[in-house]
Order: C-alpha cells, then sequence, then structure tokens
C-alpha cells in the first residue's frame, strides 16, 4: 500500500491503523490456527504479517521523508498555533515544550480520549478548587503571608496573568506545591509548610510560576488517572503509557514558566537541589556547574549499588533530566525572545532536539532497533507482560493488544506463535534465564523503563489486583531492582 497523509501526525494515525488491522487479521488466523492445532498455518500467519509489518513499514518512513522534503524549512510562526490569550497575553506557542505540544495535539485528535474526557465531565461536573481549599487547607492573605504575595505580583506581570492569584499553605515538612484547577478570575496555588519555611523568595518565585505555568498551558484539560479510571473498557494500554509520557512533557513545559518568573538559572538549580537532596543549610557549599556535573553520568549514578533508584521516578521526570533540559532553555534564542539580558546560544530547533533526546531517557527503549540484544530484551517485555496479563487465569483480547504496543510487531508474530506451546512454568523459566543473560548488558536505567512499562499497562485499566503486583515484584527481583519501586511506579500512577 501507499500512505497519502500530508502531515506527520496524520501519517502516524494513518500507519497505526494499518498496523491495527494487520494485526486484527493476524490474531484471528492465529486463534482459528490455534484452535485447529494447525503449527503450518500459525508460521504462515505470522509470516504474512512480519512481511506486511515490514512493507508498511518501508512506505511509513518513504512517507515521512516526502513529507520532511516538501516542509524541509518550517518557520516558528508556521507551527501549530493551539494555545490561547485567554489566560495570559504572553506567547505560550513559543513557550511551550513540543513534546507537550505534540501530545496534546495527537489526543485532540483521538476520539477515544475525547469521548472519555467527556464522560469524566458529565460524571464529576466542574471541581470546585476554591470551595475544598477553604475547607482543608489555610488561606495565605497579603498580610499573613506578604513575601509570597509579592511573588505572586511578579508572576502576574512578567507571564502576563489576566487573573489574580490566591494562595492557601497546608502543614507538611514534605516540600511540595500544586495548583488547583483555576476559575476565570483566580489561581489557587497551594504549598506545604515546609517549603515556605525552608526555600528563598528567589527560589520559591521558580515554584510559584512553574505551578502557574500548569495552568497557562491548560495541562488540567488531561487528568490521567480520571481518563484511565473512566476509559478502562474502551482506552488501550498504549494510551496510559502516552498519557504518562505526556504528563512528564508537560513538567519541561512548566519548568520554563518559573524559569521566566525566577530569572534567576542559579536559583533554580538551588531549588532543585533542594528537593532533590533535603538539604536546605548552609552546611554545602551549593555550586551550581558541580550539581550540574553531579548528574552528566546518569548511568553511574544509577548504578551506585548505594543508591536507591526507585528515587528518580515517578509521574514526574526526574531532576537531572529537568536541569539538564533547562539548562539548554536557558541558553536558547527562544529564552532569549523574552529575556532581553539573555543572548541565545543556540537555536530553538537544537534546543528541542537535544531535549527531546534527554526526555527519551525515560521513554521505553528502541524496540525497533537490530542490537544484539534487542531480540532478548523485547521477548522478556512480551512475557513479563504476558505473566502479568494471566496472573487472573485470562488473558483477554484488550491485553494481547497491549503486548502488540510494548514489543515490534516481527517479535510480537513470533511470540504469538510459541506462547501456547508453553506453560506458565516454562515461561517463568525462560523469564528468569533472559534476565539473567540481560542483567550485564542493560542499565540500572534501562531495567526501570522496562518495569515501570509494565507496571503502567498492569494499571491501564484503572486498577490492578494483588496478583498482578506479585508479578511485577517477581520480575523486580530477577532483574535485581528493589520491589520498592514497582509501589512507587503504581502509587504515582494512582496519584497524577
Amino acid at each position: 500500500m501507499s500512505y497519502i497523509s500530508q502531515t506527520l501526525s496524520d501519517l502516524e494515525k494513518e500507519h497505526n491503523a494499518a498496523i491495527h488491522t494487520a494485526q486484527e487479521k493476524m490474531l484471528t488466523e492465529l486463534n482459528d490456527a490455534q484452535a485447529s492445532g494447525n503449527f503450518e498455518k500459525i508460521q504462515e500467519a505470522s509470516l504474512v504479517f512480519q512481511n506486511i509489518t515490514t512493507e508498511l513499514a518501508e512506505e511509513y518512513i518513504k512517507r515521512i521523508e516526502e513529507i520532511n522534503a516538501m516542509n524541509h524549512k518550517v518557520v516558528a510562526d508556521q507551527e501549530p498555533q493551539i494555545y490561547t490569550t485567554n489566560r495570559a497575553d504572553i506567547n505560550l506557542n513559543l513557550l511551550v515544550y513540543d513534546g507537550d505540544r505534540d501530545y496534546v495535539i495527537e489526543f485532540q485528535k483521538d476520539d477515544l480520549i475525547q469521548d472519555t474526557l467527556k464522560k469524566v465531565t458529565e460524571n464529576n461536573g466542574k471541581f470546585k478548587s476554591r470551595k475544598h481549599l477553604l475547607k482543608s487547607s489555610l488561606r495565605l492573605t497579603k498580610t499573613l503571608a506578604p513575601t509570597l504575595h509579592e511573588i505572586g505580583a511578579h508572576c502576574k506581570k512578567t507571564l502576563k496573568l489576566k487573573a489574580d492569584i490566591e494562595f492557601f499553605v497546608y502543614q507538611s515538612d514534605i516540600f511540595n506545591a500544586s495548583c488547583y484547577p483555576p476559575d476565570d478570575n483566580k489561581l489557587y496555588i497551594i504549598l506545604s509548610s515546609g517549603i515556605i519555611e525552608r526555600f528563598s523568595k528567589e527560589e520559591l518565585t521558580f515554584v510559584v510560576g512553574h505551578e502557574i505555568g500548569h495552568v497557562l498551558f491548560e495541562h488540567f484539560d488531561y487528568p490521567v488517572r480520571q481518563i484511565l479510571e473512566q476509559g478502562e473498557n474502551d482506552l488501550a494500554p498504549i494510551h496510559a503509557m502516552k498519557l504518562y509520557a505526556w504528563n512528564r512533557n508537560a513538567e519541561i513545559s512548566a519548568d520554563r514558566a518559573g524559569l521566566l518568573c525566577c530569572q534567576n538559572f542559579e536559583a533554580v538549580g538551588r531549588t532543585f537541589f533542594k528537593l532533590s537532596s533535603g538539604v536546605t543549610t548552609d552546611s554545602l557549599d551549593f555550586k551550581l556547574n558541580d550539581y550540574i556535573e553531579q548528574f552528566v553520568d546518569l548511568e553511574k549514578v544509577l548504578n551506585d549499588t548505594d543508591h536507591d533508584p526507585s528515587d528518580w521516578y515517578s509521574s514526574h521526570p526526574f531532576s537531572p533530566l529537568r536541569i539538564k533540559a533547562l539548562e539548554l532553555f536557558n541558553k536558547s534564542e527562544t529564552y532569549a525572545k523574552f529575556n532581553e539580558t539573555i543572548t541565545g546560544e543556540i537555536t530553538e530547533e537544537a534546543m528541542e532536539v537535544e531535549i527531546k533526546r534527554i526526555m527519551s531517557l525515560m521513554e521505553p527503549e528502541n524496540l525497533e532497533s537490530n542490537s544484539e540484544h534487542s531480540e532478548k530484551l523485547q521477548r522478556l517485555m512480551f512475557l513479563g507482560g504476558y505473566l502479568i496479563s494471566n496472573a487472573d487465569g485470562i488473558v483477554d483480547d484488550s491485553e494481547i493488544q497491549a503486548l502488540s504496543s510494548i514489543v515490534s510487531p516481527k517479535i510480537f508474530a513470533n511470540c504469538m506463535m510459541t506462547i501456547k506451546g508453553l506453560t506458565e512454568q516454562e515461561m517463568i523459566s525462560e523469564v528468569q534465564q533472559l534476565a539473567k543473560d540481560l542483567d550485564i548488558v542493560l542499565s540500572v536505567m534501562q531495567k526501570l523503563n522496562i518495569l515501570r512499562d509494565l507496571s503502567i499497562i498492569s494499571y491501564a485499566d484503572g486498577h490492578i489486583d494483588d496478583s498482578e503486583v506479585n508479578v511485577l515484584y517477581n520480575l523486580a527481583r530477577l532483574l535485581y531492582i528493589n520491589t520498592d519501586f514497582i509501589d512507587r511506579v503504581i502509587s504515582d500512577a494512582q496519584g497524577v
């Protein structure tokens, strides 16, 4: 076949639809062949599917090249303009991180997600933020918190907000801040007592600006947990993976708003340092460059046996990636357009490409890779996912579809061909051997990515059974990862 889409986003949808059609046909043929015990027909269905997906991949790449050739030079004002000036007069389309915006555009075109959002709104109604906050926390007036209100006034002016800001505080030593769904004329920011007491004015300015950023970019439009719970019978697990990936990318956009308000990258560095270390006194001589250098070799940090790798993982990007992404923004021509004291050293395109590479460290492994260990890695992913799906004794079609979303089509077809011939114990034995073979070649970060993606898939229907958690625990132990990491990922998934 030949693809006819004129844009990359439409092409991706067209390609995914073609792959889905091929998968559906293959599943039907596999079920018929397995029911009749016709092994030759199973092989034939797998081979046909592999050939189709290979042809589709070749056509997909060919069409990408054709579209890129047509749009070789895309100027900034030709990029999607999806953010309005309803909340602020600042140029949000220029400020936003491309990875955040691109997912939003994809979600806007996804009928399943949009239909689920409508149901969320119909079933829950509009959340009354102010009423909830007045009942659960203390409102900070200008008299009670003059410095905080100075910060709010500064951020309002810098970001050209059209609404006022109302602050609330709750008792907790944990450093935390969040924003609540806004009203037309008011934004709501709640901070823990610990962060107010132990962060400087500049550091709090970044924190407040960051939270305002979430409001400006309308990140409330996609409440991940509610979408997944409402869509448990309709959304595929791949939707969960994309929603969580967007959730992490959204933090990068919000960080940029925080820097615009703070306008002091060293203060931002101190903020991340305090958030990640918990040290807020002068007992340590903070040096920004040393702090950034500390995280250049992420593999070395994560492979430290004295370090708990789960600290780096949540629904947010871990701090080293955020500070590196913000360092690039701080040196960019994009930031220079908002801050006249900055001389842009790198172009917007170069900045976005590098940040995308950095953020990919938290994305699934490149399963299309032809590396020496790619097949074993994907086989481990498939079998691990199958054991999780089979934990309740039944693997339904939606779970098979989920498995197809985490491995390449060729490996998926091969695994489907052989899976019915294995007992559960044989699968477990093979997983044990694969984990042993891969242990010396996989970094801790890669292992965490594998477990995180399998955890997200297990929770994609909005809930997770104890039997599924036990399988995840066993997979973590095989990869020499603390089982607390599984609890952390599941907890974050439930709390997004």
